[in-house]
């Protein structure tokens, strides 16, 4: 699936068992990704004004909103290089894109800080990339939007292929920080788990209608579609900015 095209996501909260299940059942439906068979951790750093813009807007169900996250991905054993990359997630109504650019590892410090790293300047960027500079002046030049936590978990991954239009990802074993070190493949120091119970993230990325075999397996494993956010659950267990915010009180 081509990331950059608009798409409808869709997410389930499934308890592991539950979780696991269903990924054997799209395993049979739709190829992992090739090179990571085994799956891969992925390490993301979201981004929020003082205020937790970013977040309220999801709360309260903004119908346009844009977040940054830069994230890392790689694997010890070589088999997925480490790659780094700032992505916007722009939400508009029930369609969400993903605009993304790569950038050396060693440049995520200096963005943190409120600077575009001069890789990302460079004459040479395509014109996609020059939009997530623009985006990222606007909302982090501009705005003020900093790195609030970091967040890891475990990835298996399904997709049609670069001309197909569904991709399921599963997600297990969430954890994050809010002690901000310098992002590392597979870094395993998080200490806080985002959930009490161990439970799978399921993400259905589809361009288009769903496909009717995945409609029928929504109700076969009795799925229901919930709106949920690795970032917000952070915050909403241990960030005082927003657990002791009077609606978070009295909620």
């Amino acid at each position: 699936m081509d990331a950059t095209q608009d798409r409808r996501e869709f997410k389930f909260l499934l308890p592991a068992e539950e979780g696991e299940d269903f990924r054997h059942f799209i395993a049979g439906q739709i190829p992992v990704d090739r090179g990571a068979e085994n799956g891969y951790p992925v390490i993301s750093e979201y981004y929020d004004t003082t205020d937790r813009h970013s977040y309220w807007q999801k709360i309260w169900g903004a119908g346009n909103r844009r977040r940054v996250r830069a994230r890392v991905y790689g694997r010890p054993d070589g088999l997925i290089p480490p790659a780094a990359f700032i992505e916007i997630k722009h939400k508009l109504d029930s369609d969400g894109v993903k605009r993304r650019a790569s950038l050396p590892l060693d440049s995520l410090r200096e963005l943190s800080s409120g600077n575009i790293p001069a890789p990302l300047l460079e004459a040479h960027r395509s014109k996609a990339d020059q939009r997530v500079v623009a985006e990222l002046e606007d909302l982090i030049v501009r705005g003020g939007a900093r790195p609030v936590v970091q967040v890891r978990y475990d990835r298996m991954a399904y997709d049609s292929g670069p001309e197909g239009t569904i991709r399921v990802t599963f997600d297990t074993k969430l954890c994050c920080r809010f002690d901000l070190k310098p992002l590392e493949p597979d870094c395993r120091n998080f200490p806080l788990p985002v959930v009490d119970r161990e439970i799978a993230v399921v993400e259905v990325k589809t361009i288009g209608s769903v496909p009717i075999w995945l409609r029928e397996a929504t109700a076969k494993f009795c799925l229901q579609a919930q709106s949920m956010s690795k970032y917000c659950l952070s915050l909403e267990r241990y960030d005082p900015a927003v657990t002791r915010t009077p609606l978070a009180l009295a909620i």
